[in-house]
């Protein structure tokens, strides 16, 4: 049934530009969610990428098409027309998706072949549609995949007590610093780095107290915060297809979360100052009080650097705010990040270079930043915490997890909690990973040591690839501090 309804369209001399364009405008709409879907997932983004890619393809062909038919010069070329239209629209769009721009030369060339090839196939332009339904078919089944996966209910946020509704005795104005990719003192000192830095020793003299050995609890910016903000293990969130670029993190991030729910009813002004729209890009509901980033400013095909701030300027005017209540600022940093890594092998020692000197530039912001802080708001509690470490000696996102250095270089972070007097004896003695440092924090705040009862294993999980697309949340590095190592060929 289904063969026959095709083959009487394939074979009727009936022209369908409306279809067409519907057809060559849906396909990358479909791969773009597919492929973007965690960052792009709000109403609004829907709205405006289908009246892009629907919108503009249905348009292009119908306008074009009628123009053809009613001149008598081009009446005779409808069909190579269509067939043209087909290649050139299904390229531009897919250009724009994947490049996040226009490959003008390779376009160019598509475009002469596409009219070239029109002369000898152009009755065939039907089965071109045809075959772009079928490659919709793929896209179209990770999309409702990824719809049944962002409806489950968050439900690894919940506590296994009563934080959330903790009464804060002091609240002093916090500042989280987290400076992206930073390592601990112990593991830069150790190949593959080989290194050191001023840094830890200048916490220590400016009040800090330095965690030795201190870690994250994923591997991905993402994925780590979305634990920290919510005190709580999510395990990649226990989706079918589950991502480093985690579904639905940047709603925890930068939106509800139980760490702001808590503030808040703490009566707290909260503030996230970073420097581009990375947590934002997906128009979630946004939680903070106040932002350097408003989500007007953020472009339709953004990707987590088409807007760029200058942190320290923005915390700056950010401190400036006239408000009665205690403050709470995030401020996000991207240095020293981590090493790029592609699946071509690169060389290790010119990573090694160029993190090196990005540490020298994260000191001298650190270093601006904590004595603007200290000289405008001398009794804050100051945290600085990496999200992860910086990825030194990886060659590529699928290596195995498979020694002790590769461990230490993904999880290692660095973490100093300048206290200012507010941190009793023995709070902190179990602070060993990020997604208990709120609780530790709300803890100290609270006088209530009860609340460190309820802490998470200290435990760090990667992704296993070895399964292909059916990848599976596994441990690293045991609550203990021993690593799960994985053996070759595994």
């Amino acid at each position: 049934m289904i063969k026959n309804k095709i083959l009487n369209f394939i074979n009727s001399d009936k022209d369908t530009p409306l279809l067409a364009g519907l057809i060559c405008g849906l396909y990358p709409l479909l791969y773009f969610y597919s492929n973007y879907f965690f960052s792009k997932n709000s109403l609004e983004q829907f709205a405006s990428f289908f009246l892009l890619f629907i919108g503009v393809s249905v348009l292009c062909f119908t306008v074009s098409y009628f123009i053809f038919n009613r001149v008598p010069a081009l009446k005779k070329y409808k069909k190579h027309l269509l067939f043209v239209l087909i290649i050139i629209v299904v390229a531009t769009f897919l250009s724009q998706i994947i490049y996040f721009k226009l490959m003008k030369k390779a376009l160019v060339l598509i475009y002469i072949l596409a009219f070239l090839l029109s002369f000898k196939f152009y009755k065939s332009y039907k089965k071109l549609l045809v075959l772009v339904v079928l490659m919709c078919v793929f896209p179209f089944c990770k999309i409702v995949i990824s719809l049944y996966d962002s409806f489950k209910p968050l439900s690894w946020q919940e506590q296994p007590d009563a934080i959330a509704n903790v009464e804060l005795k002091k609240t002093p104005n916090i500042y989280l610093i987290q400076p992206d990719g930073y390592v601990s003192k112990e593991v830069l000192s150790k190949a593959p780095y080989n290194s050191e830095s001023e840094i830890y020793n200048w916490l220590e003299t400016e009040g800090f107290k330095v965690y030795p050995d201190f870690r994250s609890n994923y591997p991905a910016t993402l994925t780590s915060n979305a634990s920290m903000f919510s005190m709580k293990h999510h395990y990649f969130g226990e989706y079918i297809f589950p991502s480093l670029e985690m579904l639905n993190a940047r709603d925890v991030i930068s939106g509800e979360n139980p760490v702001i729910s808590i503030l808040d009813k703490n009566n707290y002004n909260t503030f996230l100052v970073v420097e581009n729209e990375y947590f934002q890009h997906n128009n979630s509901d946004q939680k903070y009080d106040y932002r350097n980033i408003s989500l007007k400013e953020i472009p339709l095909f953004s990707h987590g650097g088409n807007v760029e701030k200058d942190v320290l300027v923005d915390v700056k005017e950010m401190m400036k705010v006239d408000a009665s209540n205690p403050k709470f600022f995030f401020v996000e940093k991207l240095m020293p990040h981590h090493v790029i890594l592609y699946d071509d092998i690169t060389d290790v020692e010119i990573e090694r270079e160029w993190y090196l000197s990005r540490i020298k530039e994260a000191n001298l912001w650190l270093k601006k930043t904590i004595n603007h802080i200290a000289i405008q708001d001398p009794d804050a509690i100051v945290i600085v915490i990496a999200d992860h470490g910086g990825m030194l000696g990886l060659d590529n996102f699928t290596e195995k997890y498979n020694s002790i250095q590769n461990m230490n270089s993904i999880f290692s972070s660095l973490l100093a909690i300048k206290w200012n007097g507010n941190l009793e004896e023995d709070y902190d003695a179990k602070l060993k990973s990020n997604v208990n440092l709120f609780r530790v924090l709300f803890s100290v705040l609270s006088e209530d040591k009860t609340y460190l009862n309820n802490l998470e294993e200290d435990e760090s999980y990667y992704l296993d690839n070895k399964n292909g697309i059916f990848r599976k949340p596994q441990q690293a590095i045991k609550s203990n501090g021993d690593y799960n190592l994985i053996k070759e060929g595994n």
